[in-house]
């Protein structure tokens, strides 16, 4: 069997109008193959703002019906979908990342490492999963990052260690054009320091922090975007070109990493 994924990176103009959001992620989900792993920005459902009074703006009947609609959608068109949104459980905020299956699987990230703006409103999450996911009959361990967590490669290390091949990284960076070059340098080191696949996609703006990109595992980027419009990148992951090589030489002898 080829070891070859599909994959798509999407940005549009996030909002916090859900309907509107939705109508950006389904004419995505209407352009895509069948059997392709599809990424979007952070809170491409629910949207997302620095500002937290927008929780409390958020119909939370109106998310849920859209969560399950992209549920649908995903099997039904036979997609591997990761969107980002805000998720209430329990009374409490999450900023999340959802993936949907084409069997209808469901898989939930919630963010760990909050930026300064979303602590005391969101609540972090406490655990780093690899999921495992089948694509076209290949088994594909598919990590999560999102956004500020960019600044912590242990993070994404750790996922590696864990045998994670793809990274979709999920991002609303915007506000500051000029940091761009930053970001983009560290998705870079992050895809050839771990020797994994990024799928990145930021929310489309004029100021946007980082680039949505497809980046292979020795760091060349497949894929590049700084644009406030829609747009989607599509490429061929060979997992092959995934390796261990980098990790399996580090000197835990001096400097220990403990799963």
């Amino acid at each position: 069997m080829n070891p070859t994924v599909s994959a798509t990176v999407a940005q549009f103009p996030v909002s916090l109008d859900i309907s509107a959001n939705m109508d950006h992620l389904l004419s995505i989900l209407y352009a895509v193959e069948e059997q392709t792993l599809v990424v979007t920005p952070e809170g491409a459902v629910s949207g997302y703002s620095q500002d937290s009074i927008f929780l409390e703006q958020i119909d939370t009947v109106l998310l849920e019906h859209a969560i399950e609609k992209l549920r649908d959608e995903a099997a039904q068109r036979q997609l591997h979908l990761v969107v980002g949104s805000c998720m209430q459980e329990l009374g409490s905020w999450y900023n999340a990342a959802l993936y949907f299956g084409p069997s209808k699987e469901f898989y939930v990230y919630r963010k760990i490492n909050l930026a300064t703006s979303e602590r005391g409103f969101f609540k972090a999450g406490d655990e780093l999963p690899a999921f495992s996911v089948v694509i076209c009959g290949l088994t594909v361990s598919l990590g999560i990052q999102m956004c500020r967590e960019i600044r912590y490669p242990e993070q994404w290390r750790y996922l590696a260690s864990k045998g994670v091949q793809v990274f979709a990284f999920l991002n609303n960076a915007v506000g500051d054009s000029e940091i761009c070059p930053i970001w983009r340098s560290h998705l870079v080191s992050r895809a050839a320091e771990t020797q994994r696949f990024i799928l990145g996609a930021n929310n489309a703006a004029p100021d946007q922090k980082c680039p949505t990109m497809i980046i292979a595992p020795s760091g060349k980027v497949l894929f590049e975007v700084v644009s406030p419009y829609t747009a989607m990148g599509n490429s061929k992951l060979n997992l092959l070109d995934v390796s261990n090589s980098v990790l399996d030489q580090a000197r835990t002898d001096v400097i220990s990493f403990s799963r």
